[in-house]
């Protein structure tokens, strides 16, 4: 397997081990039976939401799947177990981060060819200026009821984000869907909007982003939460993410679930206005608010 960052090696390492375990029949309660980790953190490592602490703790599941120290899938297991269990630079954000999964998103970002997002009252994170970000979260502080330190924190992460679509080489390709009330609705002020707009403008004319604004009125397909569908291409399978109202962050690899957000994207790239005209919407919505 290529080398591949901590995130993406968790993700490896728990599709493998999923794989063996179904290959012996085995449920996830059996799987960790009398062995040093429980049922949660099993599951946790098979969603690649985190790595197995010790490596006693991989070395007797291999055993418990048959795979022993003179295989070959032993050696790159365990060493995808190292980088795995590596430190990943978003742990310095971790603080700012208030869903659980957050770190495990953030990291699948990075590491993704294409993102397809879906955001119908803000624009998406990845394309938010510092301005926005930061006025947005001053909004949600006394809500939420965090320090200071943490709204920074949650700042300068949506920073660090900006650059997986902007980084010289191989960035992510992002093609964003905003519904219209992302850009009518003020936030920070007439300057903060005014910079927002032309910021969206100004990454819509990059060569792997395409941003799109889906229009409030007419009949056209909607659906009331943001999502996204992250492709690693070939060594890792697809996730789609969608939060909830309690402002929790659901991630799925199931095929299933990535194929019913497949088609509602689809539905919402036909119903919102083309890049060309989401350009010249924005240019004319920026007149308007000053």
């Amino acid at each position: 397997m290529a080398k591949l960052r901590p995130t993406a090696r968790k993700i490896a390492l728990g599709q493998e081990l999923r794989r063996l375990r179904h290959a012996r029949g085995l449920t996830i309660e059996e799987s960790a039976s009398g062995l040093d980790f429980s049922e949660a953190q099993l599951q946790r490592v098979e969603t690649g939401l985190s790595a197995l602490r010790r490596s006693t703790h991989l070395t007797d599941l291999l055993a418990r799947y048959g795979v022993h120290e003179a295989d070959h899938l032993w050696d790159e297991l365990t060493a995808i177990w190292r980088d795995a269990a590596s430190e990943e630079w978003v742990s310095e954000f971790k603080d700012g981060m208030t869903p659980a999964q957050m770190p495990k998103f953030v990291g699948i970002e990075e590491i993704a060819r294409t993102i397809r997002a879906y955001h119908p009252l803000l624009p998406w994170g990845m394309l938010q200026t510092e301005e926005y970000a930061r006025a947005l979260f001053a909004m949600q502080q006394p809500v939420l009821e965090v320090p200071s330190e943490s709204v920074e924190k949650a700042v300068q992460l949506r920073i660090r984000r900006r650059e997986f679509i902007s980084r010289p080489d191989d960035p992510v390709n992002l093609v964003a869907i905003i519904g219209e009330p992302a850009l009518r609705h003020i936030v920070g002020g007439i300057e903060v909007m005014q910079a927002q707009c032309e910021e969206l403008i100004k990454l819509s004319a990059l060569d792997n982003v395409t941003i799109q604004i889906l229009p409030s009125q007419g009949k056209c397909y909607r659906f009331t939460a943001d999502f996204s569908i992250l492709d690693m291409g070939d060594d890792l399978p697809p996730q789609v993410q969608a939060d909830n109202a309690w402002g929790a962050l659901a991630m799925s690899g199931k095929p299933r679930d990535v194929g019913v957000f497949t088609r509602r994207f689809e539905r919402l790239t036909a119903s919102a206005l083309s890049p060309e005209e989401t350009a010249d919407y924005v240019r004319n919505l920026s007149r308007e608010i000053r």
